[in-house]
């Protein structure tokens, strides 16, 4: 019974019976571990106490697991409201596939560096419904692109600037810094045993190489406006990984296969996917243009809890189980 407080997370420090059962425990426990006093009840959900996550360290040495620190016990019922809705998204994207012959490799609010980093209003214009992408025409993006100019299969043939290269140009610069953080990351390795004997880039320091990525991220209201910012970072963060980290190789692997570079937005229900779907097609691929090829894909925690079976891999749930909101081979839509 108490191995279930593993499950328990500085990054998912919130459960319930759903989420416990999705993760293959039994949410029977869940109230006996209330009684014994190492968890107790907030926001719908269950969270460590303090006996709990020192009860929580010992059952991690016992059973040779390592944990990370805990870190503080949330007691503000919004934020562990935030943090239970969260886990469940992961938990529902988890099971909803397999990877057959490979593995998957799945973080819970990883976090990314972006530089430059912009001001939110600098990445995206809206203009009579329609979205301009005016973060390449901005100064700083210049002159990264005239430093950095060599990116897709020609740039093979040349060195890979890596963090040294870009911190260079960001002194220089005073490029600011900043950070994207994304609700559930995923890179999906499939037939490991093949792609693991490739020779690996010293600058691919966040292992994306021969992965499809999944960029997976939970959307709370219908402020759609809000998400700009957010694709706007991750336009310039894949930008980076083009032409700074894994320029060559970032979008062609070692067998010469593409390899995708999902957008995932979750909602609750699918009348809010739908409107979603509805608003961001209405926007335009100035979504995605910029960074092609990407694709802005939807599903909703209603649509997931629906689900009949795991799919075998990303690629059959992609086509079979999602939206395809913006796709670079499509002019509008699916």
């Amino acid at each position: 019974m108490e191995s279930m407080l593993l499950l328990f997370s500085h990054e998912l420090p919130v459960w319930d019976s759903e989420t416990v059962a999705l993760a293959g425990e039994e949410p029977d426990n869940l109230d006996k571990l209330v009684n014994s006093g190492d968890l107790f009840e907030i926001a719908g959900g269950y969270e460590l106490t303090p006996q709990g996550v020192r009860t929580r360290e010992v059952v991690s040495k016992e059973f040779g697991v390592p944990v990370n620190s805990y870190g503080e016990v949330i007691i503000d019922a919004s934020r562990a409201r935030e943090l239970l809705e969260l886990n469940r998204m992961t938990q529902f994207l988890d099971s909803a596939f397999v990877t057959d012959w490979g593995i998957k490799e799945v973080t819970t609010r990883e976090v990314f560096p972006v530089v430059p980093c912009l001001n939110d209003d600098e990445y995206f214009k809206l203009e009579n419904n329609k979205i301009k992408a005016i973060w390449p025409e901005h100064e700083l993006i210049k002159s990264f692109i005239k430093t950095f100019p060599n990116w897709g299969v020609a740039a093979r043939k040349f060195p890979a600037p890596g963090q040294l290269g870009l911190d260079l140009w960001a002194n220089a610069n005073n490029a600011p810094r900043g950070s994207l953080t994304i609700d559930f990351m995923l890179r999906s390795r499939a037939d490991f045993n093949h792609y693991k004997d490739y020779e690996q880039m010293p600058t691919d320091i966040f292992k994306f190489l021969d992965a499809d990525r999944l960029f997976a991220q939970k959307v709370h209201d219908e402020n759609f406006e809000n998400l700009l910012p957010f694709i706007g970072k991750l336009h310039i963060f894949l930008t980076e990984q083009r032409r700074i980290f894994v320029p060559g190789w970032f979008d062609i692997d070692h067998d010469e296969n593409e390899d995708w570079i999902l957008l995932c937005f979750v909602t609750d229900k699918e009348q809010q996917l739908e409107n979603l779907t509805r608003t961001i097609r209405q926007w335009g691929h100035d979504l995605i243009d910029p960074v092609n090829p990407l694709y802005i894909i939807g599903t909703s925690i209603e649509r997931l809890r629906g689900q009949k079976e795991q799919k075998r891999t990303i690629y059959d749930w992609f086509q079979e189980e999602t939206v395809r909101i913006i796709r670079p081979d499509a002019p509008d839509g699916e």
